[in-house]
């Protein structure tokens, strides 16, 4: 992914498409003049949404995209023909501008395979999709306001428009999502310093085609070069596994903003390069983690330098995502996300003030817990409000560690819990308040971001 960033950067944004099989209305029996049947009432924001995010893996589609992107802060647009076979077959070939024309990406939701024409090369990374589902499901209703704003046209198809504003930062979504098929049909992200970053839709689009398996795999032309980057899905691993595997000490994030929990991890290699990939997200926006061996790869010429506290980084504006690179005990850490430039400078502040040892104290005493189930949970890729709140709810509700956790992590929705608990679910919710409430939390993130955008340079 680091070695084609426009190519899979475009894809991971443009892939918010997805459809669900649903047939026509009949039309209406010619009968006598009567009063006309009241209109049904629309779906709940909620469940739209659900509609949304379940529709991939129920049709098959092809149509031609429009992607408008902020980018070296003007917006630049490409056109993509997009097609997807249900499940999770994906395939997206670019047609314009003329430097991205030829440039395809076969996606099986488990590994894409990215061919760039103006290299010659084929790279075999892992899935752009996400098959979160449920989880992002239940992170998105615990961490945005979803709301139905009313219906409009979308190339002649109605639709549900809906609006997801995050609790904390990050962007503002819109969805316009088909009234028949669950089909996000456009979709515009808003930044609220720099206004629009992103819209895309559909110029035109077919549903329930029989598009053969073989059009989802990708035979790239003689000679062309294969590089494979890695290979487990995003999030498969474990943190755990992928310590095991980088054979470096890989550092987790103390604190991030509220709502983003970790949805794991994966690993990288490419010749004798390997790092480690860490992703959190609250359900909409993410925040992603790389880390490699210091000197193992080269500073970035481009972007703004930095400094994050004490240490010398790098921040670059790609637009829809911004970047943050520092070192820090022997790593080169590379964070990439959604979120404000200001988090980003706020999260890698609580990396570089090396207070791990001394949050595992404080978290243990707040919560009188054994310091080992507090380093077990940071293992685990909790930050540390997160484990404050996961001994919290333990606690209360007498449920053991690992399914606090699952719970916390998004994984086991409210509905879950309370039929496992034989609770109704607002009577779950209020003691979660309850216990979060009383709980001696650990502090999130400062409110105020230090300076560290040098003088004379615009602040990214």
């Amino acid at each position: 992914m680091r070695l084609a960033p426009n190519a899979l950067t475009g894809a991971l944004v443009l892939a918010i498409t997805g459809a669900a099989l649903a047939a026509p209305p009949a039309p209406p029996v010619k009968s006598a003049p009567a009063q006309a049947a009241p209109a049904a009432p629309a779906p709940s924001a909620r469940a739209i949404l659900n509609m949304a995010l379940d529709a991939p893996r129920l049709i098959d589609y092809e149509g031609t995209k429009i992607i408008t992107a902020l980018r070296n802060g003007q917006m630049e647009t490409v056109t993509v023909a997009e097609s997807h076979k249900r499940p999770n077959l994906l395939r997206l070939e670019y047609l314009s501008p003329e430097d991205v024309a030829g440039r395809v990406i076969v996606d099986d939701g488990a590994v894409a395979e990215h061919y760039e024409p103006a290299l010659n090369m084929l790279f075999e990374d892992r899935s752009i999709q996400d098959t979160g589902g449920p989880a992002n499901l239940t992170l998105l209703n615990r961490n945005y306001d979803v709301v139905l704003l009313g219906t409009d046209e979308v190339i002649g198809r109605q639709a549900y428009v809906l609006s997801l504003t995050p609790h904390g930062t990050g962007v503002q979504r819109q969805l316009w999502v088909d009234r028949l098929t669950g089909t996000v049909l456009r979709s515009e992200d808003r930044d609220a310093s720099r206004g629009l970053v992103l819209a895309t839709y559909f110029s035109r689009i077919s549903f329930s085609l029989n598009l053969p398996p073989a059009y989802f795999r990708y035979r790239p032309p003689a000679g062309a070069r294969i590089v494979e980057l890695q290979r487990e899905a995003a999030g498969t691993l474990s943190l755990a596994q992928v310590q095991r595997q980088v054979g470096f000490p890989v550092l987790v994030p103390p604190a991030l903003p509220e709502g983003y929990t970790f949805r794991g991890g994966s690993v990288s290699r490419f010749g004798s390069l390997v790092s480690a990939y860490l992703r959190y997200s609250d359900g909409g926006n993410i925040i992603s983690f790389f880390e490699a061996p210091a000197g193992s790869i080269g500073w970035p010429t481009i972007g703004i330098p930095v400094r994050v506290q004490s240490q010398p980084g790098r921040f670059i504006d790609l637009g829809y995502f911004r970047v943050l690179i520092w070192e820090q005990g022997g790593l080169r850490i590379t964070s990439v996300g959604t979120a404000p430039s200001d988090t980003l400078m706020l999260v890698a502040g609580q990396f570089v003030a090396g207070r791990e040892q001394a949050l595992v104290s404080d978290v243990s005493r707040r919560a009188t817990a054994d310091p080992a189930v507090v380093r077990q949970l940071r293992s685990e890729g909790l930050t540390f409000p997160e484990i404050t709140r996961t001994l919290a709810i333990s606690h209360a509700l007498g449920t053991n560690i690992e399914t606090t956790v699952r719970f916390v992590h998004g994984t086991l929705s409210v509905s879950d819990l309370a039929a496992q608990l034989r609770m109704e679910p607002d009577a779950l919710r209020a003691a979660v308040r309850r216990a979060v409430d009383a709980a001696s939390m650990t502090p999130a993130l400062p409110s105020s971001p230090p300076a560290t955008v040098p003088t004379g340079s615009s602040t990214p």
